[in-house]
């Protein structure tokens, strides 16, 4: 793969971190072979990010960042994957910390990461591009670091749910007569004292 030629002054202040950490990924994946298809992706991914914010960090320098739209796109279909290649790993893990727990000396790196996501001019590009948060989050889970505040989740506005209709109130007590459903028997009716009840028709 090409080298990494950063155009940004984030992406040149970052470039030696990523590069060591990837370095070191290539390392123990072709220590632990089963965990190469794994580590493989994690690598391609890690320079991807950096690539990904370089542009960002590029475009907020020379104020060319569009404004950020939510794209409503329809549900993906089930992906198909070969018998064949089903052991291949499509996608990381998720988790807290899963790259320590997978590879334990790999945690030497994440105050690497931590100086990253302190960075004041990392916080001022998020605040402008909140995409470059999206490109972050994943670097703390996999990692077990605590995410800066600028990095939470925007609040999803919820729909009001509609109210349910109140149940009719119970008609008020009426006596009945042997004539009308249902029947009462008389020594069943309610005793009021003073009530005169209608004579049951012929």
């Amino acid at each position: 793969m090409d080298p990494l030629t950063p155009a940004s002054v984030l992406g040149q202040r970052y470039l030696p971190h990523i590069n060591d950490i990837c370095a070191r990924i290539a390392e123990v994946a072709a220590r632990h072979r089963p965990l190469a298809p794994l580590l493989l992706l994690l690598w391609v991914r890690l320079r991807r990010t950096l690539l990904r914010l370089d542009r960002l960090a590029t475009r907020w320098q020379h104020n060319r960042l569009r404004p950020s739209r939510r794209r409503l796109r329809p549900p993906a279909p089930p992906l198909q994957i070969h018998p064949a290649e089903a052991w291949r790993t499509r996608r990381t893990p998720r988790g807290h910390a899963w790259l320590i727990r997978l590879h334990q000396p790999l945690a030497q790196y994440a105050p690497r990461i931590e100086i990253l996501l302190h960075d004041s001019d990392i916080a001022a590009l998020c605040a402008a591009a909140p995409q470059a948060a999206r490109m972050l989050r994943p670097l703390c889970q996999m990692f077990g670091l605590t995410p800066p505040p600028y990095l939470a989740r925007p609040a999803v506005p919820r729909k009001p749910r509609p109210r349910k209709p109140r149940p009719p109130e119970p008609q008020p007590f009426a006596e009945h007569s042997p004539s009308v459903w249902p029947f009462v028997p008389h020594r069943l009716r309610l005793r009021v004292p003073g009530l005169r009840r209608p004579k049951p028709p012929d």
